[in-house]
């Protein structure tokens, strides 16, 4: 995996709790925008590890939001970032836990908390809402027009158009991994109702895929590759 680094001029930067922990986890806003821009960087560890990102937005109850389960020779030096979206969430939490290949935890972040910069206040009113389409989060939902076969996948991933009206417009599918990194990018003209994308060459893992169809999202999902 290709270790992500960026500056980024930001309005809001939270990072609190257990400042004392080697990972140290940022996230980073900006007013108006959806979107959550998380850095961390790794540990110095004498075998391989692996991580995952976790998302809660009371910071009780925690769900994976991103993880890489090839384990690798990290280090310190090795920093890693991952984008993600507010919906409707007044407030998200972060955090990074690191285990090696024996699934014993090496090291645990600190939480890293945002307000969401779309509806958070300034001068006692709610920030404006910005005409605009925002891209939510990845849900799993059944609303995607698009089913995934298999789920997991070996070789092969099959995508299934579900609905019964006529596909308007080039197929877009981007295909990235548990970092935000592109992995698979590539067209498909209207006529096709299924899709057949080779995932062979793909590491084990979590991929995140996005179908948009002119201005509309068609899926919006992960598929694990075995």
């Amino acid at each position: 995996m290709k270790c992500l680094s960026f500056l980024i001029p930001v309005s809001l930067l939270f990072s609190c709790m257990n400042s004392s922990a080697e990972i140290h986890l940022i996230a980073l806003t900006n007013f108006g925008s959806p979107a959550v821009k998380l850095q961390w960087n790794m540990v110095n560890y004498p075998g391989n590890t692996a991580y995952t990102l976790f998302k809660s937005t009371d910071g009780v109850i925690w769900m994976p939001a991103a993880a890489n389960p090839v384990f690798r020779n990290y280090t310190a030096a090795t920093v890693l970032a991952y984008r993600d979206n507010f919906s409707d969430e007044q407030q998200l939490y972060y955090r990074v836990k690191v285990y090696d290949t024996n699934e014993n935890i090496v090291e645990i972040s600190n939480t890293a908390m945002v307000n969401n910069p779309i509806t958070s206040r300034t001068n006692g009113r709610p920030l404006a809402k910005r005409n605009t389409t925002v891209e939510k989060p990845v849900t799993g939902t059944s609303s995607n027009a698009w089913q995934i076969v298999p789920n997991p996948v070996q070789d092969i991933l099959n995508l299934v158009y579900r609905r019964s009206d006529v596909i308007k417009g080039v197929i877009n599918i981007v295909i990235q991994d548990a970092t935000g990194k592109v992995v698979t990018r590539f067209r498909a003209a209207s006529n096709n109702r299924q899709l057949h994308i080779p995932v062979s060459n793909l590491h084990a893992g979590i991929y995140f895929i996005k179908i948009n169809v002119a201005s509309e999202v068609q899926l919006n999902d992960k598929f694990v590759k075995q």
